[in-house]
């Protein structure tokens, strides 16, 4: 019987899943997944919250260095290169007491020693202060040292003293001693034109002058260099160089400026006025050669300009106050405060006249002392009168009947219109801060008969004396008006041509003829009038004297202080074609304040000394 096999056919098994285990995992998943997002989201806080300060701890254990690398800021010439401000390389001592604390026992000793070696600290209160700074690795302990000051110590720490292996050893340990490089401005001159140009504190910020108006130009973009330890303990250096500042040549003469504020000195100690200010310029380009007030002050040290108040008064003085002294101090009254200009404003009221045709070079008109305007009788300085003159006649004896004549010919919209075509009321655009408008009448502030009056002879109305300047220049240069200036270029620190100031004509005041006559007026001034004392042998000298009763501006309005006068000369040289124009102004000189010498005394004595240096050929026939 045969066997039958038989095949039995099994079933794969098949694997399920509980439907527990399934829900477990989801949770647990989900769990995974929130717990990531929480985690990134923690890291992101922590990243811009605190990513800054945990950065800097990293860098810190890997030894990473930062250092900023000052940049020079620009020079300040006068027109001819000499350096008037410029900034030296001084040194911070720094300390690092948290790494010489890191092993007292091996660095405090000998880094102690070597201070009080070369610096002259004294023991007992370095050893206080590095203790005292024991966390900090940025102790300034001595400040603005010059190279000669560090030289010694720099060398004995590259050994050049050490010849004993317990020479070198303490040489060795001498640790966390470093200097920070600084720039420092200095001003050669001292108080060499030291309104004009202002002055820059250590972080190169200025609030004054040129140091001011220029600042963006002279400053420059700070370098800075990195550093940190690699894994094979050498440092690794980045650096990135600073930019030095452009320098500044400016259209001072620095000869020209000394004469100037000698004489300022001198005629402040014979005559002892309230005031003395000076302008001297070039009529045809608006620079300035020269511009200074009696009240000078160190550059190098410009908080110390309280004179008049001994230490102990100083001291005792609000901050407020001693602000308040300080700024008087160091204004520029040349372009800060304003003033009548009495006489000194005549040629321009005649140049108007002349312009609009009111009068002519042969008009004539009868002076007898006096006019009545309105409800006032306005007096001529002449007493009983000049008589009948013409209009150069009226300039060289400083009528003023004549000018109240020309005056009332114009009418105030007329005689309005020419004060803004001179550059009165309002800013002459010199760089420079600080300068003032001064006051005039105009429609809105009501210009009457009697203010018209007044204003044809130079009273009640006020100018600054770079206003003078301009719109004087104007009147004997052909009848250009320039913008006045103090910087005639930038340039690079190689010496490269950043910015020219070329001369900037603003306007035209009056024709080249009427100009022609003006010069004519006041050569006769000086010839028989009454600038007879502003002659100098040789030059042909033309200029106008101007006495002012003095304006009290502290209150309302425009009040006079009784018996105090602004005596004033503006004049040019040589006449015919001028060369330079020097305004001068002596405010109430003790004695006789109405005396006309005084108006042309401080003129001739800076003349005399101004126009050989300068060259100015001498062409005086008369």
């Amino acid at each position: 019987m045969s066997e039958r096999r038989r095949t039995v056919k099994r079933k794969k098994p098949r694997l399920k899943f509980n439907k527990r285990m399934s829900r477990n995992l989801g949770i647990i998943y989900i769990l995974i997944v929130g717990f990531l997002f929480v985690l990134c989201g923690k890291i992101a806080y922590l990243n811009v919250a605190k990513g800054d300060d945990y950065s800097i701890q990293v860098l810190q254990q890997q030894s990473f260095t930062s250092r900023v690398i000052p940049y020079k800021r620009g020079d300040i010439k006068d027109r001819n290169g000499n350096v008037l401000a410029t900034s030296v390389m001084v040194y911070n001592l720094v300390i690092d007491a948290k790494l010489i604390m890191a092993d007292e026992e091996k660095y405090l000793e000998p880094t102690v020693y070597a201070l009080v070696k070369y610096f002259g600290f004294k023991e007992d209160d370095l050893l206080t202060g590095i203790r005292e700074h024991k966390k900090s690795n940025y102790w300034v302990a001595r400040k603005e040292l010059k190279y000669e000051e560090i030289k010694e110590f720099q060398e004995y720490v590259e050994g050049k003293f050490a010849d004993t292996r317990e020479e070198k050893e303490r040489v060795r340990n001498t640790q966390g001693v470093w200097f920070e490089k600084q720039y420092k401005r200095m001003y050669p001159y001292n108080s060499l034109a030291c309104s004009v140009l202002g002055f820059s504190n250590i972080n190169n910020e200025a609030s004054i002058g040129i140091e001011c108006s220029y600042s963006g130009q002279l400053n420059g973009l700070e370098g800075r260099e990195y550093g940190y330890m690699d894994a094979e303990n050498n440092m690794e250096m980045v650096i990135k160089d600073a930019e030095d500042g452009n320098s500044v040549i400016s259209s001072i003469d620095m000869n020209i400026q000394r004469i100037v504020q000698k004489a300022i000195t001198k005629y402040m100690e014979k005559y002892k006025p309230k005031r003395i200010a000076v302008v001297i310029a070039d009529p045809n380009t608006g620079e300035i050669l020269a511009m200074s007030d009696d009240k000078t002050f160190n550059l190098n040290k410009p908080t110390n300009a309280h004179k008049g108040y001994s230490n102990s008064e100083w001291k005792k003085l609000s901050k407020e106050k001693q602000a308040e002294v300080l700024n008087s101090v160091w204004s520029n009254y040349c372009i800060t405060d304003s003033f009548e200009p009495g006489s000194t404003a005549k040629a321009f009221t005649v140049a108007a006249g002349i312009e609009e045709g009111v009068i002519n070079k042969k008009t004539t008109y009868t002076c007898d002392g006096y006019q009545k305007v309105d409800v006032f009788t306005i007096g001529c300085h002449g007493g009983d009168g000049h008589g009948t003159i013409d209009a150069k006649e009226a300039v060289a004896m400083s009528c003023n009947d004549y000018m109240m004549y020309i005056g009332r010919l114009l009418g105030a919209n007329e005689f309005i219109k020419y004060q803004a075509r001179y550059g009165f009321g309002m800013k002459t655009g010199i760089d420079l801060p600080g300068e003032t408008r001064g006051i005039i009448y105009d429609k809105e502030r009501g210009m009457g008969e009697a203010t018209l009056a007044t204003n044809s002879f130079g009273q009640n109305f006020t100018v600054n004396m770079i206003q003078m300047v301009a719109g004087f220049s104007s009147l004997v240069n052909g009848g250009y008006y320039y913008e006045p200036r103090v910087v005639k270029q930038v340039v690079t620190d190689e010496g490269s041509l950043v910015k020219n100031y070329s001369k900037t004509l603003v306007k035209e005041t009056i024709t080249r003829e009427t100009s022609d006559f003006i010069k004519e007026c006041l050569r006769k001034v000086v010839l028989t009038g009454t600038g007879k004392t502003a002659a100098i042998e040789g030059y042909t000298v033309g200029g106008k004297t101007g006495t002012a009763e003095k304006v009290n501006t502290s209150g309302t309005g425009i009040g006079r202080i009784k018996g105090q006068h602004i005596l004033s000369f503006i004049g040019c040289v040589p006449c015919e074609n001028p060369e330079v124009v020097c305004y001068t102004l002596m405010d109430s000189p003790k004695g006789n304040t109405e005396a006309t010498a005084y108006n042309t005394e401080l003129w001739t004595y800076i003349m005399k000394q101004v126009l050989p240096y300068m060259g100015i050929e001498k062409t005086a026939t008369e």
